[in-house]
């Protein structure tokens, strides 16, 4: 039986080496060759040690090493941690939860099960696919919660209870699917309401237009250009003071997609202006959202606000997926280089004002 579990597990490794070189632009852009075909080889002689979620962590740190944010093992889970969480400065804490969980909320996270969450953060570091650590700081939080992840790591031994030391004690949690990932806390700041959908607006008391764009994908029956007149139309008919467009959640897609918009802004006197016009990036501001931030800082007299982006400007991208053959495990990888920078040794959009969110933000819904 172990012998078949190895013979499996080496087809798919060794498939997924050939197919990385094979088919990623530029496999070797941040890591050595020899030192990429070492992890490969030791990972194939420690198989029969390892069970299914510990594989699953293993190919994941493989591809991570890569260094690419783009090429990534997309991580199955089952069982989640019925918290949400966030990396703020001072730590990491809890701001969202299930029904259960709602006596946790705003809690600051000290340890999970016998381990301080400075050293979960550590060891989710060598696992997770980034390219800076505004990234990592939001990757982090998902994979956190994703219990496989967790035991795959040996930092939690029982899938199905999980101890969490926060800062009034502990507290055992039983994860749930993602279907029974609820949230309950409806006390968001602006920017975290409708987070599933992919662009919307409100008008605001001070006369400011808030534009949210979460993603460049066309996932609703109303399309984007749609969203987009009716945005502009709204622009014509009142009296816009000022003009926000909040980024900071939107991981990317199509690029093309938000091109209307920003084309109008820029021929829009009234409101192409840096004392009108802001544009809110942040630690997702990710692939095609990175692409529209720039545009806006190139084309347009944006004064762009919030954190260090996600995405990095001259990266790879473009993705194609590879499926294992015996584990069906997905991996993306990169098939372009994108430069929109001359200096490729900057590994963010920084604002032109750095505004970071604090627990206390979060909480007074600001």
């Amino acid at each position: 039986m172990k012998s078949e579990w190895k013979k499996k597990w080496v087809e798919d490794i060794d498939y997924l080496k050939e197919e990385l070189i094979k088919n990623h632009i530029n496999l070797f852009a941040y890591t050595k060759e020899d030192e990429f075909n070492k992890k490969i080889e030791e990972l194939k002689k420690i198989i029969d040690k390892l069970d299914y979620e510990e594989m699953k962590v293993e190919i994941s740190r493989i591809i991570a090493s890569i260094r690419d944010a783009h090429t990534s093992l997309i991580f199955p889970a089952r069982r989640f941690i019925p918290l949400k969480f966030y990396y703020f400065n001072d730590g990491v804490y809890i701001i969202n939860s299930t029904k259960d969980y709602e006596n946790l909320l705003f809690k600051k996270v000290i340890a999970i099960e016998d381990m301080q969450i400075e050293n979960v953060l550590e060891e989710l570091y060598n696992i997770i696919s980034f390219e800076n650590n505004y990234f990592f700081k939001a990757q982090s939080m998902k994979y956190l919660q994703i219990v496989e992840v967790l035991y795959g790591l040996l930092i939690v031994d029982d899938m199905n209870k999980i101890k969490i030391t926060l800062d009034n004690g502990e507290h055992e949690i039983l994860p749930v699917s993602i279907e029974n990932l609820i949230y309950t806390n409806d006390k968001l700041p602006l920017y975290a309401k409708k987070s599933s959908e992919n662009l919307w607006f409100t008008y605001l008391d001070n006369e400011e237009l808030y534009i949210k764009y979460n993603n460049c994908r066309e996932n609703e029956s109303d399309s984007i250009h749609n969203k987009i007149e009716k945005i502009i139309l709204f622009i014509k008919d009142n009296n816009i003071k000022k003009v926000t467009v909040d980024l900071r959640n939107n991981l990317g897609g199509d690029s093309t997609l938000f091109q209307p918009f920003i084309d109008y802004i820029k021929e829009n006197k009234d409101i192409n202006n840096k004392e009108i016009l802001k544009v809110i990036i942040g630690r997702e501001t990710f692939s095609s959202a990175l692409l529209n931030a720039y545009n806006f800082k190139n084309n347009t007299n944006a004064k762009i606000v919030g954190e260090p982006s996600g995405g990095v400007p001259n990266c790879y991208g473009e993705i194609l997926r590879i499926t294992l053959p015996n584990s069906k495990l997905v991996v993306t990888y990169s098939t372009k280089y994108f430069k929109l920078i001359e200096d490729d040794l900057i590994d963010a959009l920084y604002p032109d004002e750095i505004a970071l969110e604090t627990i206390e933000d979060y909480i007074k819904n600001i």
